[in-house]
This record gives structure tokens, sequence and C-alpha cells, in this order.
């Protein structure tokens, strides 16, 4: 399906697609800011806020662009930016948050959020081995989607149990504006949606003009501007010494990813999937969630040589990708 950008000149295509990019950075800022005021003014657990509301957050820009891409037939498209948003969660935003800083992380809730994390990549790359994700594959992913959030409402009635939650200062909900929380929300979402419509209206624009496929400019350019919310998010909990949330959002995220992006766009519409994706995207995606989960099994923390690694997995998979498949 052609859209109107696609007659526009190139550089027009550029700027409005670097323009994309900012509306979904700004937005998502504004997303997660008043879903976590609205959180803690309702008294939301935090574990709750990270592994749902957060992660939920900061993988609306890769849900809108699929989305989008999804109803414009663009299954590449789709499917690139959720799992280009995998490999770059964890290659790029991981290994680079923890080369600024170790992360020691609760082995428990790892493994736990892991299992799902790797349990949802291998899950996805059977249900595509016949090179389509069918509307009933996407019924199995939403299962998947249901069974995770439940598990997080679990966990945080548990949470709840062993601590007091009752004794939260009451001038922190004072402070904060409901009214104020809920219209930032709203226009988060607009703006969101706005961004993810740029982006995603450009991409076969530039690809031409470079002669790259779509999947190869959505496993890329577009992953990584809709996971810059993750990005912010991970270093920004690096530089202040709260990793682990970062790393949690992280999985979180690639977890939403899975099940929640491309469950709900196959349920939309079933996505063909390439062989691209099978032989390269897909392995280097369950390799990098592997790593992750088994180098916090290793000891106490997570080092900056293991998310060197990680940064090196990733490097690797972009030079072959660029190598022998564009």
């Amino acid at each position: 399906m052609e859209t109107i950008f696609e007659g526009a000149p190139i550089w027009l295509n550029f700027m409005l697609f670097v323009l994309g990019g900012a509306f979904i950075t700004k937005a998502a800022d504004c997303f997660v800011d008043a879903a976590v005021n609205i959180s803690i003014a309702t008294r939301i657990p935090k574990i709750l806020i990270g592994g749902t509301i957060v992660s939920v957050a900061t993988t609306a820009p890769e849900f809108c662009v699929s989305l989008l891409a999804t109803v414009q037939g663009k299954s590449d498209v789709a499917i690139g930016n959720s799992v280009g948003s995998c490999v770059i969660n964890i290659g790029l935003i991981a290994g680079t948050s923890l080369l600024i800083r170790p992360v020691f992380a609760e082995k428990k809730r790892i493994l736990k959020q892991g299992a799902f994390m790797i349990t949802g990549g291998f899950l996805v790359y059977i249900l595509s081995t016949g090179g389509i994700l069918s509307r009933l594959d996407a019924g199995v992913l939403i299962a998947g989607l249901i069974a995770y959030l439940y598990y997080c409402t679990r966990t945080a009635k548990e949470d709840m149990k062993n601590n007091d939650h009752s004794e939260m200062p009451s001038d922190i909900e004072q402070n904060i504006d409901m009214k104020k929380q809920f219209l930032l929300f709203a226009a988060g979402s607009i703006g969101i949606v706005i961004g993810s419509s740029l982006l995603v209206g450009n991409v076969t624009p530039i690809a031409r003009f470079f002669g790259i496929p779509d999947l190869i400019i959505a496993l890329t350019l577009v992953a990584l501007g809709t996971s810059l919310p993750e990005y912010v998010v991970s270093l920004t909990a690096a530089i202040k010494k709260h990793g682990e949330l970062g790393i949690g959002n992280i999985i979180g995220a690639n977890i939403l990813n899975i099940f929640w992006v491309l469950g709900g766009c196959s349920l939309y519409s079933p996505l063909t999937v390439s062989r691209q994706t099978m032989v390269l995207d897909y392995p280097f995606m369950l390799l990098l969630m592997f790593l992750l989960v088994i180098f916090r099994f290793t000891k106490n923390r997570i080092d900056r040589w293991e998310g060197g690694i990680l940064f090196g997995v990733l490097l690797v998979y972009l030079t072959v990708m660029f190598s022998y498949f564009s």
C-alpha cells in the first residue's frame, strides 16, 4: 500500500523520518512519566510498575509502528521492528549500559522473567517455521501475554504481603496532579501515533533510495527509533546506579515485543515471515536472550566485559546482515 510520503522528495522523507523519531522519543518520555506518576498516586507496587506499566509504556512505540505497518501490508517492517527492537534492547542498550556500570540483579526475578523472554523467543520462532504468523499463532502469543501479566500481578500481590505499602507519605500523593498526568498520558499516546506514522510512512522511500530492503531498514533504523525510550530509561538507571531497573525494563520490553506486538499484529492480519528472519534475525535474538540470562547466573552481577560481549554480538549480527542480506 503506497502512502502520501512515497511521492515526496527524498530529502523530505529523511526529514520526516527523523521528525518521527523525535516525536516518539519525546512522546514516550511524557507517556512513561505520566504512567509512573499515576501508578504512584494509586499505590501500585514498584514491581508491577516496572514489569508492566513502564515496559508497556516504553514498548508502545514498537506496537504502534508495527501495527501501522501491518495495516499498510508491510509485514517485513512489522516483524523487523519487533525483532530488531529485541536485538537492540540487549545488544546495544543492555550492552552499553553495562559498560557504564556493572549491574547487581536478584537471581530469582531474573530467572522467572528471563524464562518468559526465552520461551517467547522460542515460541515465535517455532510458530514462524511455516513462513507465516497466522491468527491462530497470534492466539498462542496473546495467551503468553496473559500468562505474563498474571505472573506480574501475582508477584505484586506477594510483595504487598511482605511489604507494608500503607505508610507511603501522603504528601507524595498530594503533589501529583492526576488531571495533569492523564493529559500527559493522552498527549504522549497521540505523539507516539504521529511519530509512528512518520517513521513507517517514510521507511520504503528511504529503503528504495539506498537500495536496501524494508526489512533491514526496520531491523536497524526503525527499531532503534522505537527503542529510544528503553535506551533513555536504561542509561539513566545505569548512571543513577539503578541498573537492575534498566535490565528489568529491557527484559519486560522484549517479552512484550514478542507477545504483545507480534501477537497483536498477527491477530489483526497474518504476517509473512522472511527467510532472513528465520536464518539470521531470530537466531541472533535468541542468542542475546540466552547470554543476558546466563551472565546473571555466573556470579552476583553482570560485569562490564559481559556487556562488551553483548555489544560485540550485535556488531557481528549487523556485519552479517549488511554483508549477505542487503
